[in-house]
């Protein structure tokens, strides 16, 4: 049998309600098509992932409420605070030119076009029109870079390289 792997997709934050709804900040880019009804999500337990059917889900202002299968009460929901919601690859959808999964960009590195290498990607942040990527610098500072079309000019996911175009100011010079 084949070794599934899982992509992040989510962070259960708290419980909502009585009745075992989990709140979760989502960290992928197809939101509906994760948390659709019946879909398969798995929460990681000390390196086990248990398994789990979206009974419901809806989003509540920034949030998502999802109901899980035998997850019926408050109590049951509290257990799982905390943790990181996943899926597994199989189930990734098709992209279009240009776009990437999380998990791709994630360890990558970024060279400027003028400054030249500026460190690793360690966190995206998806903050609506445009993602923000965590870059830990030199000397561990952190960048983050706006991820435009005028900033983004190639991701190369073979030589684990993006190429950005930062603007003056954006960072600062030492």
């Amino acid at each position: 049998m084949e070794q599934l792997q899982y992509v992040r997709i989510g962070r259960i934050i708290n419980t909502h309600g009585n009745r075992g709804e989990l709140k979760v900040v989502a960290t992928t880019d197809f939101a509906l098509e994760r948390f659709a009804e019946q879909n398969k999500v798995f929460i990681k337990i000390h390196n086990q992932y248990q398994q789990f059917t979206i009974q419901n889900a809806r989003m509540q202002q920034k949030f998502w409420l999802l109901k899980l299968t035998n997850i019926e009460s408050i109590s049951e929901a509290e257990v799982y605070k905390n943790y990181e919601l996943y899926a597994d690859t199989t189930s990734m959808p098709e992209l279009e030119e240009g776009q990437y999964f999380y998990k791709d960009i994630m360890g990558i590195n970024v060279k400027d076009v003028t400054r030249g290498f500026l460190g690793s990607v360690t966190d995206i942040m998806s903050l609506g029109p445009n993602d923000v990527w965590t870059v830990q610098g030199k000397h561990g500072r952190e960048i983050l870079i706006p991820i435009l079309k005028s900033t983004l000019i190639e991701v190369n996911l073979t030589t684990q390289v993006a190429t950005v175009d930062l603007p003056e100011g954006l960072i600062d010079e030492d």
